[in-house]
């Protein structure tokens, strides 16, 4: 019993082992299919959520492919200026100085306002703006000005540019010595520098219009400062100039061979890296100067050059193709200035008779009707003016008052005096397309009056200097047809003033009348509007009465420049043609294409 109870036992042991066992067994089986059965079913979780994710992106994809195709659909190709690149333009004229004071020549002037910044100039509106300077005040009394400058300008050579420069500058213009052309502006004027940027200017009378006389640049005192003012013309100075503007001189080239670009010199400009500015876009500027208009034609259509100021309105058909026009009326007018220091003119009669008896229909034909002009002050210069009525072309009224004068008319209709000598008349001009022409027009005109009348035409090549200080400074002619800068403000003080009628001055009839005088002085010292009016009143009708200019027409500039390029606003208004300059920094000659989208 024992034996079977063991084995019994041992059984159960065996039993409860096995069974033991076979859980253990499915617990394992389990285990394995559990993990078998989940992990697959995971995998395939994940490659369903790979399958969307890359589905997904794919869809994504694929619309932003669609939606760019719109959008570039509705883009539009564009041209847009950038910075850097190179301008060129051709002007007339040699360039005998640098030195921006002895500026003479259309060369000469263009270079001056790219190499140097002025006290004050006028901007694109066409008013006075401070450009070195950052004030220009006046006292009630209007003989005390004081300019303060801009701090922390500089000179292209790094030096500083300070109130020393400017009393050095007046000092030098205001030196006959110095032989500049505006010395009579500042001969009475007293200068003093008050700290390193301000400077206070006391005239021996008031002055409402004194910020008119600082449209000049500054010269370096720390350069030509021990120099004598006789030798400055003549200075390394007029060759090296160290200036304040939106560009520097580079290098120099003289006169091309080349039969079809014949420029006299060329002058590379770099950008300035010191003008105070300091965004000039243009990496370079170069300056071609010319011998003729007709070498300027020809550069302009072979691409040579970008643009130039020197053409007038009759190659517009030529340069169509190539070139853009922009006319802007300038105020500068051209007048017929008397000499009254002749025999002849110095009769206030005989005066009157060619303003009389001169047709102005013919001599303006061609000319815009906007650009006539009959009278040494403009409306925008001092508005509200009353005009006094001009003489009627009448050629019979004129040649009475020839006779009046104490001259006679011969048999074949000439001007004679009492002796039968021919009375003759020089009329002096630069050889400039629409000037010459006019000028010729004057020259018939005043023939069929009855003078013998000599029409000299200083060829383009020796319009300038030469012309200058051979003809205008020693008041070699009884005629001259020539363009003067009227200014911002209304002020005829330098070309009608007796104290102007020097070879330095720029009273091109040399006429003397005190009444004149007074009206003129009593307009520029008087700071009260209306009394400045009425002495304008007052000038006018004496310059109509005593005749020592006619007036012809206004000036244009005719500025010729490449389709590629961008200059000066249509809507600039410009006094003359160096204003074209004013926003210089803002020109661009390269365009970028780029796509602007919707």
């Amino acid at each position: 019993m024992k034996k079977k109870d063991k084995t019994s036992g041992q059984n159960k042991q065996n039993r409860k082992s096995l069974r033991v066992s076979l859980s253990e067994r499915s617990e394992k089986i389990g285990d394995h299919f559990s993990a078998l059965f989940l992990d697959r079913l995971k995998n395939v979780r994940e490659v369903r959520l790979w399958v969307i994710e890359w589905a997904l992106l794919v869809s994504v994809v694929f619309l932003l492919a669609i939606v760019q195709a719109i959008w570039y659909g509705g883009s539009s190709e564009t041209t847009a200026y950038v910075d850097g690149g190179n301008f060129s333009e051709a002007t007339l004229g040699k360039v005998n100085s640098m030195n921006p004071l002895y500026a003479v020549t259309d060369s000469e002037k263009a270079l001056a306002r790219l190499l140097f910044a002025n006290l004050v100039a006028p901007d694109v509106s066409g008013h006075d703006k401070c450009i070195l300077a950052e004030s220009v005040k006046s006292d009630e009394t209007g003989k005390i000005w004081t300019v303060k400058l801009n701090s922390g300008m500089q000179w292209s050579d790094g030096q500083s540019i300070t109130a020393n420069d400017l009393v050095y500058t007046v000092g030098l213009l205001a030196d006959s010595s110095a032989k500049t052309t505006v010395a009579a502006n500042f001969s009475k004027v007293k200068i003093e520098k008050v700290d390193d940027l301000t400077v206070k200017f006391s005239l021996p009378s008031a002055y409402a219009d004194f910020m008119n006389n600082l449209e000049f640049p500054l010269v370096p005192e720390h350069i030509l400062g021990k120099i004598s003012p006789a030798l400055v013309y003549e200075s390394d100075f007029s060759s090296n100039p160290v200036g304040s503007g939106p560009f520097v001189l580079n290098a120099t080239q003289n006169a091309s061979s080349s039969a079809t670009d014949k420029y006299t010199m060329m002058l590379h400009l770099n950008r300035n890296t010191k003008y105070f500015l300091k965004n000039t876009k243009l990496d370079s500027f170069t300056l071609k100067t010319y011998a003729s208009s007709d070498d300027i034609l020809r550069a302009l259509k072979n691409l040579d050059v970008m643009a130039t100021a020197e053409l007038g309105i009759s190659q517009s058909t030529e340069l169509e193709k190539q070139m853009n026009l922009r006319q802007s009326l300038l105020n500068s007018g051209v007048f017929a200035f008397l000499n009254t220091k002749t025999a002849v003119l110095s009769k206030q009669k005989v005066r009157q008779a060619i303003q009389q008896g001169v047709d102005m229909s013919v001599v303006r034909s061609d000319i815009d009707t906007a650009a006539a002009l009959d009278y040494p002050i403009l409306e925008q210069q001092e508005a509200g003016l009353n005009y006094p009525e001009l003489p009627k072309y009448d050629l019979e009224a004129a040649k009475k008052l020839i006779e009046a004068a104490g001259y006679k008319y011969n048999n074949e209709g000439k001007i004679i005096d009492a002796d039968g000598n021919t009375m003759t008349l020089s009329v002096a001009v630069q050889k400039r397309e629409t000037i010459a022409t006019v000028a010729g027009r004057l020259a018939e005109q005043l023939k069929k009056l009855g003078f013998e009348v000599t029409l000299s035409e200083v060829d383009e090549a020796q319009a300038t200097t030469d012309f200058f200080a051979s003809t205008v400074q020693p008041r070699n002619y009884d005629v001259l047809v020539y363009g003067i800068d009227m200014g911002v403000n209304a002020d005829p003080f330098v070309y009608y003033s007796s104290t102007q009628a020097t070879n330095s001055g720029w009273n091109f009839s040399n006429y003397a009348d005190g009444l004149m005088d007074d009206a003129l002085l009593s307009a520029r010292t008087t700071m009260k509007k209306d009394l400045r009016k009425a002495k304008y009143e007052s000038f006018l009708k004496m310059w109509v009465n005593n005749v020592p200019a006619i007036g012809l027409y206004r000036q244009s500039l005719n500025y010729y420049y490449a389709k590629y390029v961008d200059i000066y606003s249509e809507d600039a208004v410009l006094t003359n043609t160096l204003d074209r300059f004013a926003d210089v920094q803002f020109w661009s000659s390269e365009k970028r294409t780029a796509n602007l989208t919707p």
